[in-house]
């Protein structure tokens, strides 16, 4: 017997202008049983018919074989002498378990099949048998009709700019049900280089109401109108709700096709000023650093480490491309404004890429992206901004999200800052200190402040440079101390490097290391910073926590004997107790603040 091979492809209509394939169904051919001339003759269109599942279970001794249908929505039969098929007519199934694109609900759908037609292959002759291929694509007043049946529904459409009729990609739509209560959100897609986008929803989505238990949807469908954004969410259209009781708009079907157009696209340079405003979260344009005075944040804290400069990048200065850079003036130390070059910048992500560019059909994440780090490590995933030979920063020039050369969204931010290179920041040497002790003259550093300044030009003229933004007085300590001695007679030890004072002593244990305490406790303490916060001594044990009271602050320090705040040794029940000091140091990077710096010690109490 000789062999035949049936290819195909199937598809289902959305509408006239949007198509699917019929991805993941199992098509099922049937041996023909009903009027074969006069089925195999007619159009598809007219044949359509849904099946129960009781008609499915007679036809089932006629089945002569069943294959999935691929991503594309095409398939393949092998038949022969295994199916006893000999190259006559057939029925043409399509079971469907889910259809394309469906959102998951919480009780899965049941499946449908359907008869499209009785088909008689024009088969050709081969070097290996016969061959024949079949195209079809559903109409979509029955593959919506399969659609609805799972609950599947979709809007396809374009978006154009309504004076010249040109497609506009990369903007996000957002479709809305208007509804009597309240209005639900039925997606978001971004259109493609054409300006088409799809957005698949579920009934489900345009059926909620604040009433768990109650329908709010008199009609079929959802009442559908939209909103159109750039992708930094720059609205280019917002449709009124009422706009979704239209008579071309309310009750929509499962299937939804839309035009539509804003009045004008996106500006791909918008006018936009670069502006220097932030140290880190910090804003000092609007008192978010005391700028006239002592430099301290709103908070009253210094900066340290690595600080991010950041506010408002653009890409362009008088219409063309942007070049930055910044400069920094020692106030403490009398200096004049210097550039800040490249040795003193810390990798800081300024922005990214974004290209459109999905991996395959329907990819939800079509736009890819990559992030620019200014003085970062260039790679497949990295890009990093020019530097001009006088040390300028290039603001990237990209703009188009559809082009190979993607578009460079900007984040704010604009170097890093490493503070630490402004100064030499001697370590101060705290031998021979102990808790209890006060600091001496020279032991406790100053903060230095510093004024900081932000350059921008057009790329190459040094004629165009500008000042766009100054921080005229900003804070900074990376003062670090060492040889701090934290009582070596129980667990302790000298430590260097430290950010602020915190040494703690219990004196009975300094004098007899490692014997019970029962008629006496001193607990001695040091708490030292130039921008020292909350400081405090507490003890846990059976019946605790015990307060201490502590004697008063002086100006960066505090230190002497923390005194029992209503209870005594002797009332303490014999057993373990631990002493914690805490000391809150004022720093910041802008983004971050040093935990609390903790000492501790234990004692038995007889």
């Amino acid at each position: 017997m000789a062999e035949y091979r049936f290819i195909g492809s199937l598809c289902g209509y959305l509408c006239e202008e949007c198509h699917e394939p019929l991805a993941g169904v199992k098509i099922r051919i049937y041996r023909a049983t009903r009027q074969i001339t006069e089925r195999a003759s007619a159009q598809p269109k007219d044949t359509f018919e849904l099946i129960t599942a009781e008609d499915a279970a007679l036809k089932k001794s006629a089945l002569i074989a069943e294959v999935d249908a691929d991503a594309n929505g095409k398939f393949e039969f092998d038949l022969g002498a295994a199916q006893k098929y000999a190259g006559e007519a057939f029925e043409i199934d399509v079971y469907c378990g889910t259809v394309p694109h469906h959102k998951a609900t919480a009780k899965a759908p049941e499946p449908l099949q359907f008869s499209i037609t009785t088909l008689q292959p024009q088969w050709r002759e081969s070097d290996k048998g016969y061959v024949a291929a079949w195209e079809y694509c559903i109409p979509a007043r029955y593959w919506c009709f399969i659609r609805g049946r799972f609950g599947a529904w979709t809007i396809c459409g374009t978006v154009k700019i309504c004076d010249t009729g040109a497609a506009l990609g990369g903007v996000r739509v957002f479709a809305l049900d208007r509804d009597w209560l309240q209005d639900d959100a039925l997606g978001s897609a971004i259109t493609d280089g054409n300006g088409h986008f799809r957005i698949d929803y579920s009934a489900a989505d345009f059926k909620k109401t604040i009433f768990p238990s109650v329908h709010i949807e008199l009609s079929g469908g959802p009442d559908v109108y939209f909103r159109v954004e750039t992708l930094s969410g720059t609205v280019l259209l917002s449709e009124p709700p009422s706009r979704g009781r239209s008579n071309d708009r309310n009750n929509r079907g499962p299937c939804f096709c839309v035009d539509l157009c804003v009045p004008k696209g996106p500006s791909q340079n918008p006018t936009v000023l670069s502006a220097f405003t932030n140290l880190g979260g910090y804003d000092f344009t609007n008192s978010g650093i005391d700028t006239g005075a002592t430099g301290l944040t709103s908070d009253n804290r210094a900066f340290f480490s690595n600080v991010r400069l950041n506010g408002v990048l653009a890409q362009l200065l008088n219409g063309q491309p942007l070049e930055y850079m910044f400069e920094v003036k020692d106030i403490t130390g009398g200096g004049t404004y210097t550039q800040i070059v490249l040795a003193q910048i810390s990798a800081v992500e300024i922005g990214k890429l974004e290209t459109y560019a999905p991996a395959f059909p329907g990819d939800p994440n079509p736009v890819k992206t990559k992030p620019y780090i200014v003085n970062g490590t260039p790679g497949p995933t990295v890009l990093v901004p020019s530097v001009t030979a006088d040390g300028w920063i290039q603001v990237p020039q990209q703009n188009n999200v559809f082009s190979a050369a993607g578009n460079f969204v900007a984040n704010g931010n604009m170097i890093g800052l490493i503070t630490k290179s402004l100064n030499t920041w001697a370590a101060i040497n705290l031998a021979g200190l102990s808790g209890g002790q006060s600091l001496s003259p020279g032991q406790l550093a100053d903060d230095r402040i510093y004024g900081i300044r932000m350059w921008v030009r057009e790329a190459g003229n040094l004629g165009s440079a500008i000042i766009a933004g100054e921080c005229a007085r900003v804070a900074i300590d990376n003062t670090l101390y060492n040889n701090e001695d934290h009582h070596p007679y129980w667990g302790g030890g000298v430590v260097n490097g430290e950010l602020g004072v915190y040494l703690l002593d219990i004196q009975e244990l300094k004098l007899a290391p490692c014997t019970a305490l029962k008629s006496s406790l001193t607990v001695q303490f040091t708490a030292a910073h130039p921008n020292l916060g909350t400081v405090n001594v507490v003890m846990t044990g059976p019946g605790g926590p015990y307060a201490f009271t502590l004697p008063a602050a002086l100006p960066g320090q505090r230190f002497g004997t923390a005194t029992p705040s209503g209870w005594t040794i002797g009332s303490l029940a014999p057993c373990a107790y631990l002493v914690s000091l805490s000391a809150q140091i004022l720093l910041t990077t802008g983004d971050w603040v040093p935990n609390d710096l903790i000492d501790q010690i234990a004692f038995c109490k007889m």
